[in-house]
């Protein structure tokens, strides 16, 4: 949930880290002529109210900070203060608990999977007229891809992200990562495979049985207690060089299934037999959660793994700190051949994650809606993403540049952002890293040179020695999908199915990667494979199946598409 989604080595670039990675494609045209001066009311009738409003909305990172410099300088701009809600614990909980009291804030901000019920209970608005008379910028943005907010019953609910990104994001990097020292006492090999990664950690490792005094870690994850999917599901279709569908694969005729009865995920959990057999998978693989697995990760013991950029930045922090850089991680791109097509870098028209969306209980509609509307503006885009002139950005011959100072302070203390930078809500409506506005410069600062230009002298080297500027060169090229199945909203048949086939997936994992013998995996893969079966497999493959399928048709009539 790329990422993919998504190494952070400067806290510029927390936030998006935090949310989902925002970005687009090569067919969608530069957000041109969206100036903060377009009106509000779309028929440049009249200016949009300035008068000062607070509005309350749900937070999704107890970081954020209501009163920052840039949310105080675009509550001058618009007269809009938003007034954080923070949700302590489970959102879903919290959502359930606030639909059935009817105590919702006016901007609820929830993952499409999570709407559907809100919608059924009238507790958020249709957007499409409030849209057509205050959002000339929010229909600029979309363009082409407008009507894909479209509910099925023909509303627009949901208030989701634009993605105009033109290449790969520079941050972007390969889910694969190797330790750095690793690969320096290889002499820097270029790595294809999984198998060819398993060789060259079998060969460190009998060298290197202890780092530290403590046992050497060759493979582990991202908190298999937590989130099975993250460990075992997603690196079973990023080593078949798919794109991110979550549970699902789906094929060229747009036919769903799931991917955990696959080959691919066969496949995948041969290789962890594999490194279990050889001493060589972590002891609490299956068990450790993720705030456990985040601290190993800093400890330096680990070699390699299915471990997400995001997932690394704390524990990279923390081994710098420790002067123990070159126990960093380099993350590349691996598949199970080498000759396998890599289509797992993409894109989608719209990023639909943490959406908004506004409730029954809004008292100002349109002035929420004049709100994004002046975010999705070239005004908007440079606070939200740049910040304020002259103290985080400077222009320099023509181009927005990361002032000095700002960049050094954030360096020192990764929590700086969100009490004096470009950090809160309003975040969400970025174009997303690599887009660019109507003066040709880019809408964010999440350039190739600005990630060079971060990087430690342990990072440069070895990147240097892969002829690489930046960790997202090693990504295959760009390619645009029509959307992410997960970033639809949740279908109501099969659901129970589903969470009754991911408790098999979580409970019957582990004896496969755990077999003694080829004859022993054989058997508990295929005893797993009827346990799916019985969970209600076919029914979670119907839904979904329909449920993708009515998107694909919606796609092609927007796209004028057969």
């Amino acid at each position: 949930m790329r990422k993919t989604c998504f190494t952070l080595l400067s806290a510029l670039f927390v936030l998006a880290l935090l949310l989902s990675a925002c970005n687009g494609g090569k067919e969608e045209p530069a957000a041109s002529g969206l100036s903060g001066n377009d009106s509000a009311s779309g028929d440049g009738s009249s200016a949009p109210s300035l008068e000062p409003v607070k509005i309350s909305i749900n937070s999704i990172d107890p970081k954020f900070v209501p009163d920052n410099d840039v949310a105080q300088e675009i509550a001058k701009r618009t007269g809009v203060t938003l007034d954080l809600q923070y949700v302590v614990g489970d959102l879903t909980q919290k959502l359930d608990l606030w639909l059935a009291g009817g105590d919702y804030p006016e901007i609820v901000v929830m993952h499409p999977k999570e709407v559907g019920k809100y919608i059924d209970a009238g507790a958020v608005i249709p957007l499409e007229d409030l849209i057509d008379q205050h959002g000339p910028n929010i229909k600029k943005a979309f363009g082409k891809y407008y009507n894909l907010l479209k509910s099925p019953d023909g509303h627009i609910y949901e208030l989701p992200a634009p993605y105009l990104t033109e290449e790969t994001p520079a941050d972007w990097e390969a889910p694969w990562a190797v330790q750095y020292d690793v690969l320096k006492e290889a002499g820097y090999p270029e790595i294809k495979t999984l198998d060819q990664l398993f060789d060259i950690l079998k060969a460190y490792y009998e060298k290197h049985p202890t780092i530290d005094g403590k046992p050497t870690i060759p493979w582990s994850g991202v908190g298999g207690a937590d989130h099975p999917d993250w460990d075992l599901n997603n690196p079973a279709f990023q080593a078949a060089g798919l794109p991110d569908h979550s549970w699902f694969l789906i094929d060229d005729k747009n036919n769903v299934t799931l991917n955990i009865l696959s080959g691919y995920q066969k496949r995948y959990f041969q290789f962890l037999n594999k490194l279990y057999l050889n001493d060589m998978l972590d002891k609490e693989f299956f068990t450790m959660n993720y705030d456990e697995a985040e601290a190993k990760a800093a400890q330096g013991r680990t070699l390699a793994g299915n471990l997400p950029a995001w997932f690394l930045k704390y524990p990279e922090q923390s081994l710098r700190a420790q002067g123990k850089a070159n126990r960093q991680f380099a993350n590349i791109e691996l598949l199970f051949d080498e000759n396998t097509p890599d289509h797992s870098n993409t894109i989608t028209p719209i990023n639909s994650n943490n959406n908004w969306h506004i409730s029954k209980n809004s008292k100002n509609p349109a002035r929420i809606i004049q709100y994004v509307n002046f975010l999705l503006s070239d005004e908007g885009q440079k606070l939200i993403n740049w910040g304020i002139e002259g103290k985080h950005y400077d222009v320099v011959n023509g181009k927005r540049v990361v002032n000095a100072e700002w960049k050094a302070k954030t360096a020192a203390d990764p929590e700086y952002i969100f009490k004096n930078g470009p950090s809160g809500p309003f975040y969400w409506f970025t174009y997303g890293d690599g887009a660019k506005l109507s003066d040709g410069d880019y809408a964010t600062p999440n350039t190739k040179e600005y990630w060079a230009s971060t990087y430690d002298d342990a990072t440069k080297e070895l990147l240097a020695k892969y002829n690489k500027k930046v960790f997202s060169e090693f990504m295959p090229p760009v390619e645009r999908v029509p959307a992410w199945i997960w970033q639809l909203a949740e279908p109501t048949e099969g659901r129970a199915e589903f969470k009754r086939v991911q408790q098999v997936y979580k409970k019957e994992a582990p004896k496969i990667v755990y077999s003694k013998t080829p004859e022993e995996f054989e058997k508990n893969w295929n005893s797993y494979v009827e346990e799916v079966k019985k969970a209600g497999s076919a029914k979670v493959e119907a839904a979904y199946d329909k449920l993708w399928k009515g998107y694909i048709k919606q796609y092609n009539e927007t796209m004028g598409l057969k």
